[in-house]
């Protein structure tokens, strides 16, 4: 037993030892050391991408929709209609006689010329080489019988663009024609162009009796013969 207690003394002697100082060092207090001033931070702040939410399905309707019914149209009342009286009967005046159109006169009908002859053979022509003839137009009036007209009966008109108008009586001695003959010459030898025959009364009464038949142009001399008018 005092061995154990010798032991246990000694232990604790050498722990005394040991940590003498720490002990002193816990119970005397070390002067304040001198604050130094922190440096102070400034937060920063660090953005954090947003993630959209997903999508969702709408939400599965938890009750049927009932439909609504419309509200009534209202009915417009309709007026009664009146019922109209009956007309009362009033004197109209007696309209007056009703006068007569004269009616218009009938059309006057103007008179188409009535001519006694007219054409029947249209002129030959035989080409009239320089030297050997000069450019003429002749023919015959006939009467209804085809048999030629007296002398001087009647006269042919010529309407030409290179010597204007002449006239030549049928059967006119001074030219050497027998009843019923006429005759143009060219007294220079130029062509007669276009021209009109016509057969009339007299030089002095240039009354038309037969319709004017305008004739071919002549491009070349030549002799436009065998032409007869006859009385219809």
């Amino acid at each position: 037993m005092a061995r154990k207690c010798l032991v246990i003394l000694t232990i604790a002697l050498a722990a005394t030892i040991l940590f003498g100082c720490s002990v002193r060092d816990m119970l005397v207090p070390e002067p304040a050391a001198t604050l130094t001033p922190t440096k102070t931070f400034v937060p920063t702040f660090t953005s954090t991408p947003v993630t959209p939410p997903s999508p969702t399905s709408p939400p599965e309707p938890t009750s049927t929709p009932v439909p609504t019914t419309p509200p009534p149209t209202p009915t417009v009342p309709v007026p009664p209609t009146s019922t109209p009286l009956p007309p009362t009967a009033t004197f109209a005046p007696r309209p007056p006689a009703a006068t007569a159109t004269p009616k218009p006169p009938p059309p006057t009908n103007t008179p188409q010329p009535v001519y006694e002859y007219e054409m029947v053979q249209a002129p030959q022509k035989i080409e009239c080489h320089p030297g050997t003839c000069v450019p003429a137009i002749s023919g015959e009036v006939q009467d209804a019988q085809g048999n030629p007209v007296d002398r001087y009966a009647v006269t042919i008109k010529l309407n030409s663009p290179t010597f204007g108008v002449l006239y030549c009586a049928v059967g006119d001695t001074s030219k050497m024609l027998q009843p019923g003959q006429f005759k143009f010459e060219s007294p220079d030898g130029r062509v007669f162009g276009d021209y009109t025959l016509s057969v009339v009364r007299s030089q002095g009464d240039p009354t038309p009796l037969s319709q004017p038949y305008q004739l071919g142009g002549v491009s070349v001399k030549s002799n436009h013969w065998g032409i007869i008018f006859r009385r219809k």
